[in-house]
């Protein structure tokens, strides 16, 4: 294969896309050197712990539960898997790997982490004076709060969410992001970006009244879920390979380019699937519990349903 050696262009496509690490060894000793990622999950991890204490010794348990800062350390450990372990190096070389890197990063890690709500104990892991001065950034009616409710109201986040998903999923994006290079760290930052403004209307992390209801939660699920099973059914039956990536390197462990790549799309089309079903569920059954406790009071107070 030429090279083109000498080339300006070239010297600049190694640089944005140097390409994929070899694989040496066993699935369990491929570890990624990743410093800059591993530092700033661990101070992620320790501001949170530290303004989760400091949040307990003050208001005690209320604020924000032991159950839902347990949700919080769970996110962090599911992002260190898709980016910090064997997954990611993998991820390079067989397109199923890079399709569970995705799911960790899009369906399982964002949710988990909005459930620890972040904001009030990271915002007392800091100290006192940059806690004040962040926190009257954030008083409703600021630029900073007006921006977070407009990117989190539920039409531009399931907008945002489906669109980066679709895009980054056509083989001449999805070709330019592989390799390690910026475009790469690119897809991911926007996969997990529109992947917590998505789930945050449904989770509702800051408290208060809710804008997305239990009801309009249900239709707002919907569109991701049928997105993933198209992407996924198409991935699985197509006959040839979709993205040169993998068709131009040797496949590790006997897969074939097809079958790596149907694997994928199954992994896409059924696990990515469920765990859009799982919060549909959920919803669904707090919909009809609703509706039996209305039901129930209704009875008691002699008031009678009406029959349609």
């Amino acid at each position: 294969m030429a090279t083109g050696a000498g080339l300006p262009s070239s010297h600049v496509a190694v640089l944005l896309a140097p390409g994929h690490d070899e694989l040496t060894g066993p699935f369990w000793t491929a570890w990624p050197a990743e410093p800059l990622l591993l530092m700033g999950l661990t101070a992620v991890t320790c501001l949170y712990w530290l303004g989760w204490c400091r949040l307990h010794r003050v208001a005690g348990g209320g604020a924000v539960t032991p159950p839902r800062a347990a949700s919080f350390f769970a996110g962090i450990i599911v992002v260190a898997l898709a980016l910090l372990s064997p997954i990611a190096v993998y991820s390079e070389r067989l397109f199923f790997m890079h399709m569970i890197q995705h799911l960790l990063l899009l369906l399982i890690a964002p949710p988990l982490l909005l459930l620890g709500r972040p904001l009030v104990p990271s915002l007392w892991g800091l100290p006192t004076r940059l806690r004040v001065a962040l926190g009257h950034l954030l008083v409703p009616g600021r630029p900073l709060a007006r921006l977070g409710h407009v990117i989190t109201t539920p039409l531009v986040a399931v907008s945002a969410f489906v669109i980066t998903i679709a895009v980054w999923h056509l083989p001449v994006f999805y070709d330019a992001a592989q390799g390690r290079s910026i475009t790469h760290d690119l897809e991911h930052m926007m996969f997990f970006c529109t992947a917590l403004l998505y789930w945050w209307p449904v989770i509702h992390p800051a408290g208060g009244q809710r804008r997305l209801s239990y009801a309009l939660a249900v239709p707002y699920l919907l569109p991701p879920f049928l997105e993933s099973m198209v992407i996924g059914v198409l991935l699985t039956f197509a006959e040839r390979p979709l993205y040169h990536t993998y068709a131009e390197m040797t496949m590790p462990w006997g897969f074939t380019v097809v079958t790596d790549q149907q694997l994928g799309g199954l992994i896409m089309w059924i696990p990515g699937g469920m765990l859009f079903l799982i919060p549909l569920t959920g919803l669904l059954m707090t919909l009809l519990q609703g509706e039996d406790s209305r039901a129930a009071d209704s009875s008691s107070t002699g008031v009678q349903q009406p029959t349609s």
